[in-house]
């Protein structure tokens, strides 16, 4: 099977692909052209159509297969695909493995990691809220299945419990440096804080955002949820509450990166660091992996990173090694101190 990831200028295309967006364009000669998104599990590439577009447009829409013959182009540092001829293809005749890609982890491992972890805190609160969303199985249902964005990074199914699983192992390393930091907290505010993702991106074909996820955002969505679970926790401290709503309010770090609220507690500080670490490291790992090595020393352009990435020597060696999961937590804990989403550039909400 040939796959966007393998593409190379001057390539034949010949294969079938998902449609995740499709536009009629204005040219800058005043004519028309077909403009769609390309996608299987290895990533997405631009398709362009120059004849007889609007009429081609008319034989599919958003989400329809499509067999797409034509020749892979390099245009602004950016491969595309020059297509030739478009026809639809019954979902039928499609095999979804080709189009889903899931986490390399093992879920179920993944999900008895976060257990023995909620097993290991010492607050009893902190614990039995883990605990509460561990043991809802509305929730772990879909968490299971939840990528943990639609193209930036851990895009995939696993891989928002992949993202929090890895987030918790981070941050049990870190704060083994700085003294005073509550682990407890720490720990339970890296698994909350993107628990609004259950609701805010869906996956059937491809990965899409759900309408209240367009018009509320995972924060908010996540806001609403932990609030909820808080409730139904008799003497839940008020003083514990308002510390786990801020790490979830300001985990994207600045207002300009969607957070409601800027960190104003190590332990959301923390967070919000690993949290953006995590998500480029990812991106950085999957964009060497998706772009074939035989396109050079550098790869395309990186929207995420604003820049061209590298390919060292060193990440052949890494690329097929597994990152740890988190230890349970010995519940060791100190003072605390006092104290609309879009895909653009550099620092993105996560």
């Amino acid at each position: 099977m040939q796959t966007i990831a393998t593409l190379k200028e001057g390539d034949w295309v010949d294969e079938t692909f998902l449609v995740t967006a499709k536009q009629i364009m204005i040219a800058k000669n005043g004519g028309m052209y077909l403009s769609v998104k390309l996608a299987d599990k290895t990533g997405e590439v631009d398709g362009k159509l120059w004849d007889n577009a609007e009429e081609v447009a008319g034989r599919f829409e958003k989400e329809d297969f499509i067999r797409v013959k034509g020749v892979a182009a390099n245009y602004q540092g950016m491969m595309q695909v020059k297509m030739k001829t478009v026809e639809k293809i019954d979902d039928s005749k499609v095999d979804l493995a080709n189009f889903l890609e899931t986490s390399p982890r093992n879920i179920d491992e993944m999900v008895k990691d976060l257990s023995s972890v909620a097993a290991g805190i010492g607050n009893t609160y902190l614990r039995q809220i883990m605990s509460s969303f561990l043991a809802d199985k509305a929730f772990m249902d879909v968490f299971r299945r939840t990528p943990a964005a639609k193209a930036l990074h851990h895009n995939y199914i696993g891989g928002l419990l992949e993202h929090v699983v890895e987030l918790i192992a981070l941050a049990k390393d870190v704060a083994k440096h700085f003294p005073g930091i509550d682990m407890d907290l720490l720990t339970v505010g890296a698994f909350l804080h993107d628990i609004g993702k259950v609701r805010e991106l869906s996956v059937r074909k491809s990965i899409e955002y759900t309408t209240e996820g367009r018009l509320l955002g995972h924060i908010s969505l996540g806001y609403e949820m932990l609030a909820d679970k808080i409730k139904a926790i008799p003497g839940f401290p008020d003083e514990l509450t308002m510390l786990l709503k801020h790490i979830m309010l300001s985990h994207h770090g600045e207002y300009e990166f969607g957070s409601p609220k800027r960190p104003k507690i190590q332990e959301a500080i923390i967070i919000n660091y690993l949290d953006d670490l995590a998500a480029k490291i990812s991106n950085f790992r999957a964009t060497l992996k998706r772009e074939n090595v035989e396109a050079g020393d550098w790869t395309y352009y990186s929207k995420m990173h604003d820049r061209y990435l590298y390919r060292q020597a060193a990440y052949a060696d890494a690329e097929g090694s597994e990152a740890p999961g988190p230890e349970p937590d010995s519940g060791r804990k100190g003072k605390k101190a006092s104290g609309e989403i879009a895909d653009t550039t550099g620092k993105l909400p996560l």
